[in-house]
């Protein structure tokens, strides 16, 4: 794990391989948020929300290509996602293949527009240096602040929640929360 300066001059942890933030860092960066707008009055402007993300089929990828490929396919899906955010929405990696996004002030229909624009980017083409360009889509599962939780776990849950069902529906999908499809 290394340290850098971070959410306003906070340090947080990084994974090593994408150099994004890491999981450590996911959870500081909710329970600071979370604390901050516990007591702010919402308008109709989400305060943030998070979006949970899954490259589909990476352990095939990994079994037929190798490792060392994999790691170079996580660290372009990593740039690819760092090129589809706005100024203060941070990029995390929280395991194996599977990204978060926090984005900041954000209202429902920028949060698909924005998963939208995730999913057909990480899908184009990607250069591994082989004699034919790799294709991977990734599944995008949703939660905003506060309709679909308050606190970090409830966030996390909701959007993994959201993942699951985008899982179910096929690859390339986005799915926010919904406790009406999710129970």
């Amino acid at each position: 794990m290394i340290e850098v300066k971070g959410f306003g001059d906070v340090p947080f942890t990084q994974d090593e391989l994408t150099g994004l933030a890491d999981r450590a860092a996911l959870e500081e960066h909710l329970d600071s948020l979370c604390g901050t707008y516990a007591d702010s009055d919402f308008d109709d402007r989400l305060q943030f929300a998070i979006l949970c993300i899954d490259v589909d089929g990476f352990g095939k990828f990994n079994e037929r290509y190798g490792r060392a490929d994999g790691d170079t396919l996580l660290r372009l899906v990593a740039d690819r996602l760092q090129s589809c955010m706005r100024r203060n929405d941070v990029v995390y990696r929280i395991a194996g293949d599977e990204f978060a996004i926090i984005l900041l002030q954000v209202t429902a229909n920028e949060v698909a527009n924005i998963a939208d624009r995730i999913i057909g980017t990480v899908s184009e083409p990607l250069d591994l240096g082989r004699a034919e360009p790799v294709t991977v889509t990734v599944n995008v599962g949703a939660a905003l602040a506060p309709r679909d939780g308050d606190t970090p776990e409830s966030l996390l849950w909701c959007g993994d929640a959201a993942l699951y069902i985008a899982k179910k529906a096929g690859k390339g999908v986005y799915r926010r929360y919904s406790e009406r499809r999710s129970s």
